[in-house]
């Protein structure tokens, strides 16, 4: 059965997915982040390979958060399944089906970000105007990089925090496992049109939890 409401939050805590793997990585994560007070790139470095570990884990993500959405908010079907979230982390799934590409977006908040299955090609772009003119942005490519599975790329903003990603399976979505320092499926952050120099706010959601 589908997880469409959290699973007994215990205070600000909620789980979506009801998995022990899942569970000790959030334990650990909730820890190294109060051990590293805001020093987010600590953070990073002490997180990685735990996140690393639980990438090369199977079965601990249930079928239906492995899924596309016909609905989704980032559109092209890509689902966005929120697998817990509390004040300080938030962890989800994003799957891309074959050939599809998210829009250029930016995620304002530290994170790592894993490849869980299948392929994906991510274009990282650096915006090059200041951001004072209203729905003006300039952007340039700074890089183009092929992920498999297991690989792992960071999000420390304003450095590599915007790019876009398309799946470069043939018959299978590809998955990655998104740890966020922030609620990303919730908040308004930008995506942007480099060829019509335009920046404009959106909520991307989750496409199991409002």
């Amino acid at each position: 059965m589908p997880h469409t409401t959290a699973l007994e939050p215990p205070e600000t805590d909620q789980w979506f997915v009801d998995s022990p793997e899942l569970s000790e990585f959030v334990t650990t994560a909730k820890e190294i982040i109060a051990s590293t007070n805001r020093n987010h790139t600590e953070t990073l470095n002490i997180l990685e390979p735990y996140f690393a570990a639980l990438l090369q884990k199977r079965d601990w993500l249930p079928e239906h958060f492995a899924q596309p959405n016909p609905e989704s908010g980032l559109g092209g079907g890509i689902g966005q399944w929120l697998l817990y979230r509390s004040q300080e982390l938030t962890i989800f799934s994003l799957v891309i089906p074959p050939n599809s590409i998210t829009p250029i977006h930016d995620h304002l908040s530290w994170g790592l970000v894993g490849l869980y299955q299948g392929k994906q090609e991510e274009t990282v772009y650096r915006r090059l105007d200041n951001g004072e003119l209203e729905g003006f942005a300039q952007l340039e490519i700074v890089g183009l990089y092929q992920v498999k599975r297991g690989d792992i790329y960071r999000l420390l903003p304003p450095d590599g925090d915007i790019h876009s990603v398309k799946a470069t399976t043939v018959f299978t979505p590809s998955i990655s496992i998104h740890v966020m320092g922030n609620d990303t499926g919730s908040i308004l952050r930008n995506k942007y049109n480099p060829e019509q120099q335009s920046i404009q706010s959106f909520c991307s959601g989750y496409s199991n939890a409002p």
